[in-house]
């Protein structure tokens, strides 16, 4: 009997999907662990080695990976770049692509589609198992979305700001829009100019909640913003942290909504 084709994730939401689609089958492996920044991943040698052994390579595209794409070049596996799928919502900051396109549940539901065909080719003889678990998640990523709309209820939520403009596919798909944002990449740091200019948007606007990742130092933002009554809301884009509950992307975005819900304090 051969052995089941491996799939390999470079980060955790994209491994979390495909997980959902090979439930029974394999285990994906994982090449990007919540230390490491995916826009200049240094890898190990025993990631390197993941990569090797990989059958499909599940990745989100040099948008966001930025060097591997000449590893790329080095692997037999199928590279599977998500930047480059047909068929999903894709949105631009300026004149780039936003790479964090699993904050939408439908872009969730196309690349578990597509994986799978992708399966089917690779693994014929388990292509009913991957079918069904495909149906699985879908039904689990349609009654997701009514459960996130329910919770998020955008006709009640309060004005917010955002930290690092990453979040709109999640923003767009629930109806929200932030009022301003600090900066439209996690690697550039805002100058004390563009923070003062926010400052007036946030007063002028009543804002009290800032949507952050958990790597921002809210403590030194707060001590620039100079406004008592802001609180922030962490949001973990990329499942660094790993899942309290049984790890899967619909605890995932579950877990991803409540903290962005938080901005109701």
């Amino acid at each position: 009997m051969l052995a089941q084709p491996q799939v390999v994730a470079s980060i955790r939401p994209l491994q979390l999907i495909a997980q959902a689609v090979t439930q029974g089958i394999s285990v994906p492996g994982l090449v990007l662990d919540g230390t490491q920044d995916p826009h200049h991943p240094a890898l190990r040698p025993s990631q390197r080695l993941l990569m090797d052994q990989a059958d499909i390579f599940l990745w989100v595209g040099p948008q966001m990976e930025t060097g591997f794409e000449r590893i790329i070049e080095e692997l037999d596996a199928e590279a599977m770049a998500v930047q480059f799928m047909p068929g999903f919502t894709m949105l631009t900051l300026g004149d780039q692509v936003d790479p964090h396109f699993w904050l939408d549940t439908r872009n969730a539901a196309v690349i578990a589609e597509l994986l799978a065909t992708s399966l089917f080719i690779h693994d014929p003889d388990n292509a009913e198992v991957y079918q069904n678990n495909l149906a699985i998640f879908q039904d689990e990523l349609v009654r997701l979305e009514q459960e996130i709309k329910r919770i998020i209820d955008a006709t009640s939520f309060p004005p917010f700001a955002v930290y690092h403009n990453g979040y709109q596919y999640f923003e767009k798909q629930f109806g929200l829009s932030h009022i301003s944002s600090f900066t439209g990449s996690e690697e550039i740091l805002p100058g004390i100019r563009k923070v003062l200019e926010v400052k007036a948007i946030l007063e002028a606007s009543q804002v009290q909640c800032i949507v952050v990742d958990p790597t921002v130092n809210t403590a030194f933002l707060d001590s620039q913003l100079d406004i008592d009554t802001l609180h922030y809301a962490s949001v973990d884009v990329i499942a660094q942290g790993g899942d309290s509950q049984e790890p899967s992307y619909v605890n995932f975005m579950r877990q991803f909504t409540a903290a962005f819900n938080a901005c109701r304090q």
